[in-house]
């Protein structure tokens, strides 16, 4: 099973400011309006965003929008403040003037608002007694009783101005309001300004906020003043004078400042620091802070939003000192110092600072590939066309070519406990020792010139990685392993682990030796990727994979299970860019390119810089399952008002429900189970999946469960759920039905009495009648059965009908040891059909499709519509190999589809996910690996065939 990988909202970690995960959303990813007037996170989870077009909620995966068509109550789509109702819903406050109301799902406009004069509103406080109070652009502060009743303050009634700019209500009740005129705070039925007699200065007020010890802090033009009593002191933060229009206060004293020259930080530990254009920011003037539940500090801006969080991954590039980005070797010595190789030159870390190296410092001028301990001191460097040398802070000692090496590119260097220098060149391997250097390539039974990885086992003996296979030297003795049984040549890592296991990093997956014996672990054992690079082991029983396309971490527990063959898969974390890497591409083919340092930490060499994770921290962030909500529910491919009772009407079709879990953390990771009570006799498990789908449901009642998991998490226990009653049709109802029977007994009873005295002849007309009604029943029973278990659009197995025929093969199979083979298909881009054509069109394009597929299918294999543009098919007795050359032709029918008289344009395709029943014991198993063969075959571009 594949998981694509909170804690309570204190505020971020501390680390510097610039060493925060960045992440940017503007319209290019689904923002209406790319300016950020305000931010805020409902008791639901979700996260609302105001801007010019409406406000939009999201869910991490998609905004959508409110605006004045969607919400009538709205006076004007652009939406200028967002502010948290004591109900737990949302305030919203528009352009026009207005105030609306959100709470479960109903929008409402503020009792008395729509008497409020046409002018923007700036910002809104719900106060404890159930009066609204508002800060407008240009009339001052109106205050909404709770009858309604709007009584405004102007500067006739204290304030320094008529232009609002922020408000708050204090801990005390006390109201406060940032003008363009001042601050000003509310007491005894009016406002008074504070001013110089409170020791503020004279100007605008942008922003006024409560601090945990509820100290009021003041942002000005100047910078902050702070409340110390009855009068505000200005603090000290080496800031460039700017405009500070929002703020935000954590409980160490760390300040939080949006200004119109970027996002600045104040901690004790890290003094002032910023972010602007230049390091991360959209836009520098800030508009909006927010911290969510899962401590995301949101930054709303003019130009787009900004995410600051926490990731399970740091990357160090150039900024942080490093000579280049793209890295290739990374290594810590035994004094702690870490050594990274890149492609421009050498950098270490020690003490927490970076520092670097390059060709003025005598070191190759070009691309440094490998590194090595060096007994001496320093460090071993290997290039890529200068040979190595040994480093120190100076070059101590240079080997190439000319010095009797077999190449100049060292990709592989290291120094074994006897002092001997192992160089692995790509024209060989060289042994350098007091005695000079000595050549090992195919001429001495290499199994190739081209080196890539070395390591010295517990005894002593070598173990060199190739590139067409592996090879052990134990003194004079050089033995070669070929690992063309597994499809493998390249061996680009190796690690021993405590019980004396070589595990082999290889271009087919990572291969198990133990005691002489090899087991390969790829793509069919439940690997997402082929190709695997290095091996890293964690203090928590954890094996770090990289690859081009991220870390994976799988347990060794799993991974020997799965070589002896007591599991049939395995639980694996996949982790990418969104996890805090700059890029996923972890480099190989030299090394070492990845490093687990004393403390635990474990070092990454990738081509956006060097990566950095600990393991313990990286399940903090699966510590809370996600809340999960039901966000549609379509029948029959119309969407429907959600409600917590849903009616479906008689002769329902086809009912979809879609979901969404609201962390922000890793969205596209989460995983989902769902369940229908009355219709799934268990959990269904359906991986990243939001949607859900049923057809041709019997009358009855129904409750639908969804609940959510992190990547390795455990399930949420709080469920989403709607319960749902199929309405019958008239034919359906069980009082129609006993009442048709009534009046047909009593007809038969009457008829019979009539005819009792008639002659046999009649008698047997009369049986004959029976007889026909009894056939009639029974062919309208045998309808109904087949409308529950037919797909209604294609006419192919609907879910459950295939569920039932796939369990039941399933246990044959496994009874009578025969082969089984599940294929999972989905169509390539299909939304484009329903989004540039129409659901019309969609609907045609399915019957082709199914069409074709019934065709190649025949009657002998089960083929269904497995749940929108999905398609499964099973073939039993069949060899695999068969079956892949049947869905080989399959996918170039469905691609030879002829698509201009429902859709020109639109070329049809297909992906298919074909796995075999080898090794699993349950046919749900069965359902997991051909979802992620699937998946597989959607990474890799779609239109292919994955098995």
């Amino acid at each position: 099973m594949l998981c694509m990988c909170a804690w309570p909202a204190l505020g971020l970690p501390s680390k510097p400011l610039d060493g925060y995960f960045k992440e940017i959303w503007t319209t290019r990813e689904g923002l209406p309006h790319n300016l950020i007037h305000g931010i805020a996170q409902t008791q639901d989870g979700y996260l609302w965003f105001a801007t010019w077009e409406g406000v939009v909620r999201y869910n991490g995966i998609d905004f959508r929008l409110f605006d004045q068509h969607a919400v009538p109550e709205l006076r004007d789509s652009g939406v200028l403040v967002l502010r948290l109702a004591r109900d737990g819903g949302l305030l919203l406050g528009t352009a026009s003037g207005g105030v609306v109301r959100y709470h479960a799902e109903r929008w409402s406009v503020w009792p008395g608002a729509e008497a409020m004069p046409q002018d923007q509103v700036i910002d809104l406080v719900e106060g404890r007694d159930g009066e609204l109070w508002v800060g407008t652009h240009s009339r001052g502060v109106l205050r909404i009783d709770s009858s309604g009743v709007i009584t405004p303050f102007g500067v006739d009634a204290g304030l320094p101005s008529h232009s609002v700019l922020k408000m708050l209500q204090a801990e005390d009740g006390t109201i406060w309001i940032a003008t363009m005129g001042g601050l000003a705070r509310y007491s005894g039925g009016r406002f008074v300004a504070q001013g110089a007699a409170q020791g503020l200065p004279p100007g605008q007020a942008f922003s006024v906020v409560s601090a945990p010890d509820g100290r009021i802090h003041v942002g000005m033009e100047q910078g902050v003043w702070r409340q110390d009593g009855e009068r505000f002191a200005p603090l000290a933060l080496d800031m460039p004078p700017s405009n500070v229009t929002r703020m935000r206060v954590e409980a160490d004293g760390t300040l939080w400042l949006g200004t119109v020259t970027g996002l600045y930080r104040h901690s004790p530990r890290y003094g002032l620091e910023r972010i602007g254009t230049a390091n991360g920011l959209p836009n520098e003037q800030i508009s909006a802070l927010w911290l969510d539940r899962e401590n995301s500090l949101w930054v709303g801006t003019n130009g787009g939003l900004l995410r600051l969080r926490d990731a399970p991954f740091t990357t160090f590039g150039v900024q942080d000192g490093l000579p280049n980005a793209y890295v290739r070797s990374v290594l810590a010595d035994t004094s702690g110092m870490l050594w990274i190789a890149t492609s421009d030159g050498l950098g270490w870390l020690h003490d927490g600072r970076f520092g670097a190296a390059g060709s003025r410092d005598g070191l190759p001028g070009d691309s440094l590939l490998s590194l090595a301990r060096a007994r001496a001191g320093g460090v071993w460097i290997g290039s890529y066309s200068h040979g190595a040398v040994r480093w120190d802070g100076r070059v101590r000692r240079h080997l190439d070519s000319r010095g009797g090496l077999t190449g100049n590119q060292v990709r592989a260097l290291l120094e074994t406990g006897d002092g001997t220098l192992w160089v692995g060149t790509s024209r060989g391997l060289n042994r350098v020792d007091a005695q000079g250097v000595r050549h090992y390539t195919v001429a001495q039974g290499m199994p190739n010139d081209f080196i890539i990885a070395l390591h010295e086992d517990r005894h002593g003996a070598l173990w060199v990685g190739t590139s067409n296979g592996l090879a052990r030297i134990e003194g004079e003795d050089v033995r070669a392993y070929s690992l063309h049984d597994f499809g493998a040549n390249n061996v680009f890592g190796l690690h021993e682990t405590d019980d004396g296991t070589l595990w082999l990093a290889t271009n087919q997956g990572l291969i198990r030796r133990r005691d002489g014996d090899m087991r390969l672990i790829g793509i069919k054992q439940g690997l997402p990727v082929a190709k695997i690079f290095q091996v890293l082991e964690d203090s928590e029983g954890g094996f770090w994979l990289t690859s081009n396309r991220g870390m994976l971490r799988v347990t060794r527990h799993d991974l020997d299970a799965v070589a002896d063959g007591r599991q049939s898969d395995m639980e694996v974390e996949w982790f990418d860019e969104g996890d805090g890497l700059a890029s996923a591409q972890n480099n190989g083919n030299s090394g070492p390119a990845a490093w687990r340092a004393a403390d635990g930490k474990l070092w990454f060499a990738t081509a956006g810089g060097l990566a950095m994770t600990e393991s313990g921290r990286i399940h903090e962030l699966t510590r809370t399952p996600p809340p999960v909500m039901i966000e549609e529910v379509r029948v029959d491919d119309r969407p429907t008002p959600l409600q917590a009772e849903l009616r479906l009407p008689p002769g329902t079709r086809k009912l979809e429900l879609h979901f969404a879990g609201l962390s922000y953390l890793i969205p596209r990771k989460i995983r989902y189970r769902y369940r229908l009570d009355g219709f799934d006799p268990d959990w269904v498990e359906r991986g990243s999946l939001r949607f859900a789908q049923y057809t041709n449901l019997e009358p009855g009642d129904y409750v639908f469960r969804v609940s959510a998991a992190h990547p390795n998490g455990g399930w949420s226990t709080e469920e989403a759920r709607i319960a749902l009653q199929v309405q019958p049709r008239l034919m359906q109802r069980s009082d129609f039905r006993l009442g048709l029977a009534a009046l047909a007994l009593l007809a038969l009873y009457g008829f019979y009495r009539w005819r009792v005295h008639a002659l046999q002849a009649v008698k047997r007309q009369l049986s004959m009648q029976v007889e026909e009604r009894t056939h009639d029943l029974r062919v309208q029973a045998e309808a109904f059965g087949r409308q529950a278990r037919e797909d209604a659009l294609t006419g192919l197995m609907n879910r459950r009908a295939f569920d039932e025929a796939l369990a039941r093969e399933f246990d044959s199979a496994v009874r009578e040891g025969a082969p089984l083979t599940l294929v999972i298909a989905d169509l390539d881009h299909f939304k484009r059909i329903n989004d540039e054509y129409s659901h019309i069109v969609g609907d045609a394009a399915l019957r082709v499709v199914a069409d074709t597929i019934r065709a190649h299918a025949g009657k002998r294999v089960p083929a269904a519509r497995w749940g929108g543009e999905e398609f499964a098919l099973l073939f039993p007795g069949l060899a695999h190999e068969d079956v892949l050359a049947h869905c080989e032709r399959l996918r170039q029918a469905v691609a030879a589809i002829d698509t201009s008289g429902f859709a020109p344009g639109f070329s049809m395709s297909i992906s298919m996910g074909v796995a075999e029943r080898v090794g699993l014991t349950h046919h749900e198993k069965l359902i997991n690996r051909a979802d992620a063969l699937l998946y597989e075959a959607k990474r890799s571009g779609r239109n292919r065939v994955c098995g």
